[in-house]
């Protein structure tokens, strides 16, 4: 890793370097951008060709300004669109959980009234297990390392 490696990729010129203008550089990229796709780079890319163009006098500045501007409303709007069609599945969801928690106190009368309370309903391999919550102190009481409290208490029993 002392040494620099050298690139598997050779560059080789096919001619002479040609500096190209910032009008030149312009016209090309403005013909480039209409091959990308949509994306931040090509925003980007709109950009840098905005301020070449208003330093070469090819757009006046108000136009750059202007497409800026454009660019930003369509970036809102598409915003918009996004958190619009969001809440609307949200809502959508919201309605689907309700009519399903209808659904579940309307109930089919199999029987499950007749049950005591606190009893749990198995319904096959489909039902869920539920064995209702766990509370502090369910737990069985062991001997944990790692719990402070239980230092405490050896060492009460150790000085006695």
């Amino acid at each position: 890793m002392d040494r620099q490696l050298t690139s598997p990729l050779l560059i080789t010129p096919l001619g002479p370097p040609t500096k190209l203008s910032a009008s030149q550089t312009f016209h090309q990229l403005n013909t480039f951008l209409q091959t990308l796709p949509s994306s931040p780079a090509r925003t980007q890319l709109e950009r840098l060709a905005d301020s070449l163009g208003v330093e070469t006098g090819a757009i006046a500045p108000s136009e750059g300004d202007r497409r800026e501007a454009d660019r930003r409303a369509k970036k809102a709007a598409a915003r918009l669109e996004r958190r619009q069609a969001r809440e609307a599945l949200e809502r959508e969801m919201e309605v689907d959980g309700l009519e399903h928690q209808v659904e579940g106190l309307e109930g089919d009368g199999d029987g499950d009234e007749d049950m005591e309370e606190g009893a749990v309903a198995v319904e096959g391999e489909q039902g869920m297990d539920d064995r209702g919550d766990v509370e502090y102190g369910d737990l069985p009481e062991d001997e944990d390392d790692d719990e402070p409290d239980n230092d405490d208490e050896r060492i009460h029993e150790e000085k006695e």
